[in-house]
């Protein structure tokens, strides 16, 4: 049985305009969650022009209250982002009347027009409270912040064509039949106009010159010529600095790769892992680092697919490559469709994909491989990279995200639990992830983050090696720890 539509009038102005936009923003709730609308006479909100202006004046009010507070009160009003906003007035209207136009009711056009944007606002409060909670809790949720407020827009986007388009065919009493032409119609219409990206941010951060001075600085770092000129010279004076390992002894060479330059924590991850494992590991004289940050541009060779071949190139001709073992670390951003992000803006680098990653390792002739990636996604990098001379780690599944990445902090989550606190532990690769794991698991349910799923695969090639690797470690650390038998007893009586 179809719904009898409300109908629309243009008489209910004056005394009654604050009582029809209640009703119909009451209307616009039970729309946009899939309710009946209110068919009753005595119930149905009243389709007016003042109502209108009143819910254009409202789907203004609610982005500016949105952006007031993120922003704070020190902000200031941007006008020019009124076209933006009110952008979606007249988009709705056009919308509004072709779907009264496909149900023959175009005497209703008003009343749909009034319908469609009360439960826009509907949606629009829950997603900016959604967001808000987000933008509150940004310092512990870090880079998935962003991620989590990309979601709720394309969610804002789907659930409107849904509801717009069952309230219309509801309030038309449109037949069954032109049900799917409607959904196509709002799709088309109004959900793909809005979808445009314009200015609608209504109340802007104040201008910092100290942080636009810092930005530009960022930019302008890798773009100097200077810099420009220097990086062939400190990527040959890194890989110069390579040493050869100990005839008959297993050495463990370090190639740490900070690939995105917009965030400083890859930066200093990779630092302060260099220095645990020349410390632990050995690895004074078998380290490369390759970064991207503006603040070292000046001092370490950039990160990109093709220097990272280059020194994997030369630690393959230093090394012993029938006993001694790589440890590769990258730490990044990622996606699931290129794999670790490299970023360093304005220049324009390549991603490094699994495969793209396996070729170089390959290409180097190094046998004895563990690698570690640290980004989201870096699941794929697992499947791709696995052989039996290699162990491989990621910090994420391959459908899912790793957390921590935030500019201020030291570690991601991953790495802080892996080499920071595990690898100070053992010596040992694969029980230090073991360890590891749930402290990540741990730590993201506190911050009610969804799970990492990190991803271990040990090839069975290389387990005797590593065995060897961490009893040689743990003995070299006895013998420094153990006084020599002259020191610790007296000569003679």
């Amino acid at each position: 049985m179809e719904s009898t539509p409300v109908e629309a009038g243009d008489s209910h102005q004056g005394p009654h305009s604050e009582a029809s936009l209640s009703a119909n923003f009451i209307q616009g709730i039970r729309l946009a969650f899939f309710l009946r609308p209110a068919v009753d006479r005595n119930q149905a909100p009243k389709a007016s022009w003042s109502t209108l202006v009143a819910l254009v004046f409202l789907s203004v009010a609610i982005p500016f209250l949105g952006d007031f507070v993120q922003v704070g009160p020190k902000g200031s009003f941007s006008a020019g982002a009124l076209p933006g906003v009110l952008f979606g007035v007249p988009v709705m209207m056009v919308g509004a009347w072709a779907l009264a136009r496909l149900a023959g009711r175009v005497g209703h056009t008003l009343m749909l027009l009034i319908a469609m944007m009360s439960l826009a606002i509907a949606i629009d409060v829950v997603i900016l409270v959604a967001q808000l909670i987000v933008h509150a809790n940004s310092a512990r949720l870090g880079s998935v912040g962003s991620y989590l407020t990309y979601m709720f827009n394309g969610l804002a986007t789907i659930w409107f064509a849904l509801a717009a388009t069952l309230a219309a065919v509801r309030l038309l009493g449109a037949p069954k039949r032109k049900w799917l032409p409607a959904f196509f119609a709002i799709g088309l219409l109004v959900n793909l106009p809005l979808g445009i990206d314009r200015y609608r941010t209504l109340w802007s951060a104040p201008y910092d010159e100290e942080v636009a001075a810092s930005y530009q600085r960022r930019r302008a770092a890798v773009a100097n010529e200077d810099v420009f000129y220097l990086q062939p010279k400190l990527l040959r004076q890194q890989l110069a600095a390579l040493k050869p390992g100990k005839r008959g002894v297993i050495d463990l060479y370090f190639i740490g790769v900070a690939a995105y330059a917009g965030q400083d924590v890859f930066m200093k991850e990779v630092h302060s892992v260099k220095r645990l494992f020349d410390e632990r590991f050995g690895t004074t004289g078998h380290s490369v680092m390759l970064i991207n940050n503006p603040t070292t541009v000046s001092e370490s060779p950039i990160a990109s697919s093709t220097s990272l071949g280059l020194a994997l190139k030369r630690v393959a001709e230093v090394m012993d490559r029938d006993e001694d073992i790589l440890f590769l670390f990258i730490t990044s951003h990622g996606s699931k469709e290129h794999g670790a992000s490299f970023d360093f803006s304005p220049m324009q680098l390549k991603p490094l994909d699994p495969g793209r990653l396996k070729e170089l390792l390959d290409r180097s002739g190094i046998k004895r491989r563990v690698v570690v990636v640290s980004s989201c996604y870096s699941g794929t990098f697992v499947d791709v990279l696995k052989g039996p001379e290699t162990l491989v780690i990621s910090a994420s599944a391959p459908d899912k995200t790793s957390f921590g990445c935030s500019n201020g902090a030291d570690f991601t989550y991953f790495g802080k639990a892996y080499f920071d606190e595990a690898l100070r532990e053992t010596y040992s690769f694969s029980e230090a992830f073991e360890i590891a794991r749930p402290v990540i698991a741990e730590r993201e349910h506190e911050a009610s983050l969804g799970s990492s799923d990190p991803r271990m695969f040990v090839g069975e090639g290389i387990k005797a090696a590593l065995r060897e690797f961490v009893s040689l470690r743990q003995s070299a650390v006895k013998r420094v720890q153990t006084p020599s038998a002259a020191h610790s007893f007296p000569k003679g009586h």
